[in-house]
């Protein structure tokens, strides 16, 4: 009975030393395998650091309070750093231009829950230079999907912003040298809308001299005539005022306007050369369109072109009816359609093609810049411009403007 008792435990120990030999074994392959996993880990660790490291634009991230985390090299050099310390743990408001602080927190904000997001902001270096960023930034989660980081990717369009500004002046000095031209044409207009109500007053003053010296104007009669003399000199400075600021050189003023008041006011800037032409302009505008947010000026001189294209075209085909009808109506997005028609002789498809080009005109002294610079008023207030036509059918211009948020606006 021992020596089975024997055996048996002997045969318990052999079997729970090869277990546990097992156990040790498959343990040493788990820890091998857990250094090779973690070894696989830091070699895509610094891989990846280092393509971030060698990548061009600004790598960077951020908490939730805008301190910065991590930034590469590119990075440093964006905001004039020389080494990691002189950002690390500071705030990115700190470069950040006064006027883009809130927005670039907004952006942080939205990032946070979830959002990716893309714009544009001036900063001031830590070297004191002037620049404007473009950042595009996304969540940084862990694994289990919780947002860590701001993590975006940044880049100086400062020479890019200086050349949308230096576009922005050439095309505004452009329209100015446009109106000047569209002035001269007008100057024969505009000597006859002055010289009506000038005439008027004259025509006022001495027949009440006359009467004064004949004894027979009365007290009523001495208001009457002052007043219409005092209305006919306002309708003469309205003239001018209309005029200058049409003229003047001034950057673009967007305001809140309605698009028939302006409509109303290009027909009064163009009324003589409608006439002497032979013209009849015929005006289809809706009442319940909402305002727009743009330069009154702007939007006037494109008006002019359009209207003065019309009566030209007619004119030199020696159309024997001349008519020019302005509809408005709202658009099916939301904003407002505007259509000029002639009934001229129409373009032809090659010339329809090319009217919006600069330079291009089928004017013998055209400059062939009227139509290029309309177009470009109405894209800056994110309109559109286009032409329908067919030779023989007159010609149809249609732009279509965005409504402005606000529901108050002036004539």
């Amino acid at each position: 009975m021992i020596v089975i008792w024997f055996w048996g435990v002997l045969g318990l120990l052999l079997v729970l030393l090869f277990v546990a030999l097992a156990v040790v074994r498959k343990r040493d392959t788990r820890h091998a395998e857990f250094l090779a996993l973690l070894a696989k880990l830091k070699e895509s660790e610094n891989r990846l650091r280092a393509i971030i490291e060698a990548e061009p634009e600004c790598v960077k991230l951020l908490d939730a309070e805008g301190r910065i985390i991590e930034i590469n090299p590119a990075g440093l050099a964006l905001v004039d750093a020389c080494c990691p310390e002189d950002v690390l743990g500071q705030s990115i408001y700190d470069t950040v231009a006064p006027e883009h602080i809130e927005n670039y927190k907004e952006q942080v904000h939205r990032v946070f829950s979830g959002e990716s997001v893309a714009f544009e902001y001036r900063v001031l270096t830590l070297g004191g230079r002037e620049a404007w960023h473009q950042s595009h930034a996304c969540p940084l989660r862990d694994a289990n999907g919780k947002i860590i980081a701001y993590l975006s990717v940044t880049r100086d369009v400062t020479v890019h912003k200086q050349a949308e500004d230096q576009a922005q002046r050439h095309q505004t000095e452009l329209a100015r040298v446009a109106r000047m031209s569209a002035i001269g044409e007008m100057a024969t207009g505009i000597a006859h809308e002055l010289n009506q109500p000038l005439a008027a007053i004259a025509n006022f003053a001495k027949g009440s001299v006359r009467r004064l010296q004949a004894g027979n104007l009365t007290h009523e009669e001495t208001h009457s005539v002052l007043h219409d003399i005092g209305t006919q000199a306002e309708r003469a400075g309205e003239v001018l005022r209309h005029i200058r600021d049409f003229a003047r050189k001034r950057n673009s003023l967007p305001r809140l306007v309605h698009m028939n008041a302006l409509i109303a006011s290009a027909v009064r800037l163009t009324e003589h050369e409608i006439r002497q032409h032979g013209v009849t302009i015929a005006l289809d505008l809706n009442d319940s369109l909402p305002a727009i947010n743009a330069d009154p000026i702007m939007v006037e001189q494109m008006l002019c072109n359009l209207i003065r294209n019309a009566v030209e075209a007619m004119t030199q085909a020696g159309s024997t009816q001349r008519r020019i009808v302005i509809r408005t109506h709202p658009s099916d997005a939301g904003g407002i359609e505007v259509e000029v028609s002639d009934s001229g002789p129409g373009m032809s498809e090659e010339v329809a093609q090319q009217v919006f080009d600069q330079f291009f005109s089928t004017k013998p002294e055209g400059m062939g810049m009227g139509l290029s610079i309309s177009r470009s008023i109405i894209e800056t207030y994110g309109g559109r411009l286009w032409l329908e036509t067919a030779p023989g059918c007159g010609a149809s211009f249609h732009f279509r403007i965005p409504a402005a948020q606000s529901l108050k606006a002036v004539a």
